[in-house]
């Protein structure tokens, strides 16, 4: 029988038989086809819908049976909360903190999908679960609930760090890649308890380790975690540059991306929206963009300044349908925050936070690099397999220049709601806590961090389509420079109220809907929750 009188008895499933149908589903291009319409990654990349015989097969097969999601993973609450609220952290109001649960920097927060519990990455290799019920009952301590320490087994003579940590989708689930090139899959436990007639929280009860993976290419670096119709995908970073994936309903790798060393170390990675790209930042300023569905680096560019890319989140938080184009938040050194363009590499805003020598000099008297705006350089990626990007001489020459040591955009978290509030929130080595109003800066405020004798920060929009966005903030005052009938009165006598800024670099924030509050975690040991 040839192709074309098959092609015809597939329309009458009368006229097969059993042996004609197993012929037929076991042609390789029909296996590739059956990839595709399950929505494997890499398989839309070999298969050529222009050949007729591969476009028939595709039109043909259907998608068969995918694998559930293992209910060993811990499944979330199928609850809704308003993503559209209007709820914006206010300045200074402190609800509470760790204290001394950790004993090392605490470098990553995630929160569950349920708002039930959020958990802890730090520097002393343990994960923290925290319940979030506790900050209404809790008086200002919060405790953590259970602790894992699955990194530190076996590990005695050697200081294990968390990297970072997430949180599967839809699960109670935890990921967490640490210093020694492990990930750790876990599961929280729950019950669920009455509190009231109308009210159902699930209980934080222990923790159930599922999967223990070591590629043996150094530290895990980040991690990362999204639902396709046909994969659970934990996508990580490790030292060598390697961004590996593994799909958790069939253990196997999906895709595997590679970043150069020449370009410098991985920093922050993130995954779009819409689970179809991937970007990266280096320790050199590079930031790659691939399309995952082919296993292919479309992009490649580097900051004007060669300034390290510190963090990178995806600008829309909402639904995938809202995005439109990918967009992502970027922090680097100079106290600066940009949101660019991916599909074109332009930036669109840029957040900067002046030097407090500068604070009372007018705009049009401000040095150019204060009003400038930062852009990514386009770099050629070649298209031999194995070619250097980076020529070994210019690669020794950004190896060895000195870090300015200027303060740096360690934390981000925000979003661009077409139908709501838009803003960014950013934290640093400055300790300060900033909320940036995307389509007013006049409504811009500082959330913590300010001294008892330090003026609230001014946010001016310079240039007539608002692209800049600056922070004056004036030095604190030296009390010894005042008349003391000119200082605050609870400088002078009364109670005075305790300081709750961190005292180190801000690391991680995370925001949490139900009950609304901020999540910010500190090189300090501590996390603090902000209302």
């Amino acid at each position: 029988m040839d192709e074309n009188q098959l092609a015809r008895s597939v329309g009458n499933k009368d006229d097969l038989t059993d042996e004609i149908i197993t012929g037929f589903l076991s042609r390789p291009v029909v296996r590739l086809a059956e990839s595709a319409c399950r929505g494997e990654y890499g398989a839309a990349a070999i298969i050529d819908q222009l050949v007729p015989e591969n476009s028939h097969a595709y039109c043909k097969i259907q998608a068969l049976d995918v694998p559930p999601l293992s209910p060993s993973l811990g499944l979330a609450r199928n609850e809704c909360f308003n993503t559209q609220n209007i709820w914006r952290p206010q300045e200074d109001k402190f609800l509470g903190s760790t204290g001394t649960e950790h004993v090392g920097p605490v470098n990553r927060l995630a929160v569950s999908e349920d708002q039930s519990f959020f958990v802890s990455a730090s520097f002393d290799g343990t994960s923290k679960v925290f319940e979030l019920r506790q900050t209404h009952d809790s008086g200002g301590d919060i405790h953590s609930c259970l602790t894992y320490d699955g990194h530190k087994a076996g590990n005695d003579h050697s200081r294990i760090r968390i990297n970072d940590c997430c949180i599967l989708e839809h699960t109670h689930s935890v990921a967490t890649a640490a210093s020694d090139g492990s990930l750790h899959v876990w599961r929280v436990d729950t019950v669920t308890s009455n509190q009231s007639q109308f009210m159902k929280r699930p209980r934080v009860s222990g923790h159930s380790a599922l999967r223990n993976i070591n590629f043996g290419e150094g530290e895990v670096l980040a991690v990362n975690h999204f639902n396709t119709p046909s994969a659970s995908i934990l996508a990580f970073a490790t030292q060598r540059g390697n961004i590996h994936s593994l799909d958790l309903r069939i253990a196997r790798e999906p895709f595997s991306l590679n970043l150069k060393p020449e370009l410098g170390y991985l920093t922050d990675m993130d995954v779009g929206n819409d689970r179809n790209w991937v970007v990266a930042g280096t320790s050199r300023g590079y930031v790659g963009l691939w399309d995952i569905r082919y296993q292919t680096m479309v992009k490649l560019w580097r900051h004007c300044r060669g300034s390290p890319i510190s963090r990178l989140i995806d600008a829309f938080g909402t639904s995938p349908n809202e995005a439109s184009r990918p967009m992502v938040f970027m922090g680097c050194d100079n106290n600066e925050a940009s949101l660019f363009d991916l599909s074109t590499g332009g930036c669109i805003q840029c957040y900067r936070v002046l030097d407090s020598s500068l604070s009372y000099v007018d705009q049009v008297a401000l040095p150019s690099d204060c009003l400038s705006i930062p852009n990514l350089e386009s770099v050629n990626i070649p298209s031999r397999l194995g070619k250097r990007i980076v020529s070994l001489d210019k690669a020794i020459q950004m190896t060895t220049t000195k870090s300015q040591g200027s303060v740096r955009i360690n934390a981000l978290t925000g979003c661009i709601n077409p139908q709501g509030h838009s803003y960014l929130i950013t934290g640093g080595s400055d300790r300060m806590i900033r909320l940036w109003d995307l389509k007013s800066g006049s409504k811009s405020c500082c959330v913590s961090g300010l001294d008892r004798n330090q003026s609230s920060p001014s946010f001016e929009q310079v240039g007539g389509k608002s692209r800049l966005l600056l922070c004056r903030q004036p030095p604190p005052i030296d009390p010894s420079m005042m008349e003391s009938s000119k200082l605050p009165v609870y400088n002078r006598q009364g109670v005075v109220k305790p300081d709750s800024r961190h005292i180190d670099s801000i690391l991680d924030l995370k925001e949490v809907q139900n009950p609304a509050l901020l999540l910010s975690a500190s090189r300090d040991n501590t996390i603090k929750l902000w209302g």
